[in-house]
């Protein structure tokens, strides 16, 4: 995976890569939609009852990277890859939108790229 971010880190709220490692750092480490709401925008349209039902769907022990390049100010190529305890391998290429929050960058839409 090459990317300018490539991390599987906590994340930060100061940058564009930072909201979108910190986003899913608290869908795969923390498993929480409740956390990793925080880190979007009302605009992105996600529920909480189908964040919550992706992440206890997803087998304990999933772990993630996360491959972030921002192509202008606001928005950022994703590249992520999601490694199951079976060993099988997903992965999902995203276009990712980020604007401010009330307590920093939050992210505001993501769109699937790619087959």
């Amino acid at each position: 995976m090459t990317a300018q971010i490539v991390t599987s880190g906590p994340g930060d709220t100061t940058t564009i890569g930072g909201v979108i490692a910190r986003f899913e750092h608290s869908y795969y480490v923390r498993r929480s939609a409740e956390v990793a709401l925080t880190m979007v925008g009302p605009e992105a349209g996600l529920a909480h009852d189908s964040l919550a039902a992706a992440i206890t769907a997803l087998p304990v022990g999933t772990t993630h990277c996360v491959g972030i390049t921002a192509v202008a100010e606001n928005i950022a190529e994703v590249h992520l890859a999601e490694l199951r305890p079976d060993g099988r391998r997903f992965d999902y290429l995203q276009l990712i939108n980020v604007g401010p929050g009330a307590s920093g960058l939050v992210i505001t839409n993501i769109q699937k790229r790619g087959s």
